[in-house]
Order: structure tokens, then C-alpha cells, then sequence
């Protein structure tokens, strides 16, 4: 019988060619406003995601365990990884963090005196119950999205 990351772990393997960022919550309407307006992070997303790999099944569990106090929701966001080159390399021509190029609203600054970005909700794919196991994919995540297009494109 394979464990809740292992299930997690070959979802993912389903949406080929992503990178995945993870993300607890306790909370469902907290899920559903992320898949809905997208999921707003503080600083860097390293600090309130963690990047994982779905042929590392092992990697998934570890999440999954050691984030389990932070809710049995887990987030996830599923960036395809031309369009994640495409915003590195944007973010080094323009001299700035990725995360400037990956939000779609501009930065502000949250109570802890830290930027907070926002990643589109058409990079949310979704969000695994962990307690039934159960994946529910989000209808706003779009495999075709590129931030920079929508929100870049004028900047020079």
C-alpha cells in the first residue's frame, strides 16, 4: 500500500515538465481563496513553499511529514519549467528576484517590514487532502500561463 506521499508523489508525475512547490494550511477557505486569487507569499517563495521532485517519492513524504502541523491541506503550485526559465531569465536581464517576476500584483510590504508577492492562481494546480488522500485539481491553473506576457511585457 503506498503512503500519502508516494500517492502525492505519482499525481504530480501526471503534470510532466513542472516544477512543484508545496504549501500547508489548516484552513479550507484559505484553499480555495489561493486557487481563486493566487497564493501570496512573504520574502522569497523558498520561505513558505518547499520545491519538490515527484520522481523523489521519498522527498514528498518528508514534506508531507514534517509540514503536517501547518494543516492537511497542501497547496500546489506547478509552474512548467520553460516558462520558470523564461522568468530566471527575466529576473537576471532586469537584475531583480524571480519572485518580482513571478507575481502578478506589485509588491508591497506586509507587518513583518518584508515584501510580499502573489503567484498567479493559473499556477495553482491544486490542492491534496492529506487526511483522504484525495487530489483536487484547481479549474484556474492554465499549463500555458507566463506572468511575464501579462505583466512585464511593457516594462523595459
Amino acid at each position: 500500500m503506498k503512503n500519502k506521499g508516494e500517492i502525492l508523489a505519482s499525481i504530480l508525475k501526471n503534470f510532466k515538465d513542472c516544477y512543484f512547490f508545496l504549501h500547508n494550511t489548516r484552513e479550507f477557505d484559505i484553499v480555495e481563496k489561493i486557487m481563486n486569487e493566487g497564493f501570496s507569499f512573504e520574502s522569497q517563495l523558498p520561505h513558505s513553499t518547499d520545491r519538490v521532485n515527484p520522481n523523489e517519492p521519498v522527498e514528498v513524504t518528508y514534506f508531507l511529514f514534517q509540514r503536517k502541523d501547518y494543516g492537511l491541506y497542501t497547496i500546489i503550485l506547478a509552474i512548467p519549467k520553460v516558462t520558470y526559465e523564461i522568468y530566471t531569465g527575466i529576473s537576471n536581464k532586469k537584475d531583480v528576484g524571480i519572485e518580482e517576476i513571478l507575481s502578478i500584483t506589485e509588491p508591497y510590504y506586509g507587518d513583518n517590514d518584508e515584501l510580499i508577492y502573489t503567484v498567479s492562481p493559473k499556477h495553482v494546480l491544486g490542492y491534496f487532502n492529506i487526511k483522504s488522500s484525495e487530489f483536487y485539481q484547481n479549474r484556474n491553473w492554465d499549463p500555458f500561463f507566463n506572468n511575464s506576457l501579462v505583466r512585464h511585457h511593457q516594462k523595459k
